[in-house]
């Protein structure tokens, strides 16, 4: 800066020494850092706009969901006692994303029985695998010429990887009687569900 009689002052800015202070002096001037924001998984930042002041970086949670539609179908279940079937009028869910997921389920079943016990039992499959703890008792009848039908249903949460496969098995207990697993508009099957965090996160 020109002073009097072409005098020049340099003016040096005080940059505090406190640890903390991100600004730092260089040869060529102040220096800032450069910061970026990376989003995990399930999470939206919005940049501002250019020139806007004050800058806001929004947050926001993009949450993902499957589920199957609203299905007509019924489909008997014929196998060996505990002997698991793919209900394969349900379609197969590809996880969307990795992480955390809540899986909700509803198994509409009907059995009759024509000798002693006839059983149905659902359960939810990932990659051709059983997920244990997803099993349900769907319904069941015992004593001679009886049958019912019911829905059975389970919630439990899952880590998956992108890419897997979720899917709904049955298998009966009972090979005197007939079992299905049905859906229509008196009573749906339906397998549902919704993201909750990234791999690795666990309960509070």
């Amino acid at each position: 800066m020109a002073g009097k009689c072409g005098q020049t002052y340099r003016i040096d800015p005080r940059v505090s020494p406190d640890p903390c202070n991100a600004l730092t002096q260089g040869p060529a001037g102040l220096s800032a850092p450069r910061v970026d924001i990376v989003a995990d998984p399930g999470l939206k930042v919005t940049a501002p706009g250019a020139g806007d002041c004050p800058q806001t970086w929004r947050v926001g949670v993009d949450a993902s969901w499957a589920q199957t539609p609203p299905l007509t179908f019924q489909q008997q279940v014929t196998g060996a006692d505990h002997a698991w079937e793919r209900i394969a009028d349900v379609p197969t869910i590809a996880v969307p994303r990795a992480g955390i997921w809540e899986v909700d389920y509803s198994a509409r079943g009907a059995v009759g029985n024509a000798g002693t016990t006839e059983y149905l039992t659902a359960g939810i499959f990932t990659n051709g695998a059983l997920i244990p703890g997803s099993e349900t008792m769907v319904a069941g009848a015992t004593g001679t010429n009886t049958g019912a039908q019911a829905t059975g249903g389970m919630s439990f949460v899952h880590e998956f990887a992108a890419g897997d496969t979720v899917e709904l098995w049955a298998y009966r207990i009972g090979q005197d009687g007939n079992a299905y697993i049905l859906s229509n508009d008196d009573g749906r099957t339906s397998v549902m569900m919704h993201w909750l965090g990234p791999a690795g996160d666990t309960y509070a």
